[in-house]
Order: structure tokens, then sequence, then C-alpha cells
């Protein structure tokens, strides 16, 4: 059965306090062997509902870390395939810039040909550093809005 035990010890130096902190939490499914005498002397047939409890917790534990390490997987999966689509389509937006720049430039228009290729690269330059990028200063709750 759960447990749980705090200490907190303060020391005083000659220029500061230091306070320290300790928990445990004992998470173990069965009480200790002292409890478990008590519980027997009470009921003969405790040792076995325990034991049964022990058991159906467990496989709840268990299937319950199943369900995450699968939720887990779906969304990393989901993610992967995003951030792929998303690749895909920034190269196709990046080579259709591209050919339209090609096409400006074989129909006379070398400066604007030129000036809208170099736009396209510098955009995707940025796109592609600027991907995933997380603004620390707009998460949390210190967000701005």
């Amino acid at each position: 059965m759960a447990k749980g035990r705090k200490q907190l010890k303060r020391t005083q130096g000659s220029a500061m306090v230091t306070y320290e902190q300790n928990e445990t939490f004992d998470d173990s499914l069965l009480p200790d062997a002292i409890e478990l005498e008590k519980l027997k002397e009470l009921d003969p047939d405790i040792i076995n509902w325990i034991k049964e409890r022990t058991a159906k917790e467990q496989d709840a534990r268990h299937d319950f870390n199943d369900r995450k390490l699968k939720l887990f997987e779906k969304s990393s999966t989901r993610f992967f395939s995003i951030d792929i689509l998303t690749l895909f389509f920034a190269f196709a937006i990046v080579m259709s810039g591209m050919v339209f720049s090609y096409f400006l430039i074989i129909n006379d228009m070398k400066t604007q040909g030129t000036i809208f290729a170099g736009a396209t690269i510098i955009l995707a330059a940025t796109a592609f550093l600027r991907f995933r990028k997380v603004d620390k200063e707009n998460v949390g709750p210190n967000k701005k809005k």
C-alpha cells in the first residue's frame, strides 16, 4: 500500500541558512509483513483477496502503460507524416517559383526573373530554418497576448 514520508532539515551556517527537503514515496502494491499478519488475524482469507487485488492493479498499470505507448507512437507517426508532407509541399512551391523565374528569364525579363528567383531562394531558406522552431517567449504561462 502507498506510504509516504517527508523530512525537512534546516542547517544554519555563519552567513546562510540551508534547507534540505527529502520526500520518499513507497508505491508498493503489498502491505508490510507486520500489517499482513494483523490483517490475517482479522480475516484469514484476506491474503488471497490482497493477491487478487494486487494482480488486478498490476494488470491495470500494464494496460495503462501500453495505451500510453500506443498513443505516443500514433502521435509520433502523425507528426512524422505532417513533416514529410510539409517538406514535399515546400519543395514543390520552391520548384514552381524557380520554374516561373526561368520563364521570366526566357521571356526577356532577366531582372524580374533574377529578383524573383533570389526572393524565392531567400524565402525558402528562412522557411527551412524556422521549420519546427519554437518561440520561447510565446510558450507557457508567460506568453504574450
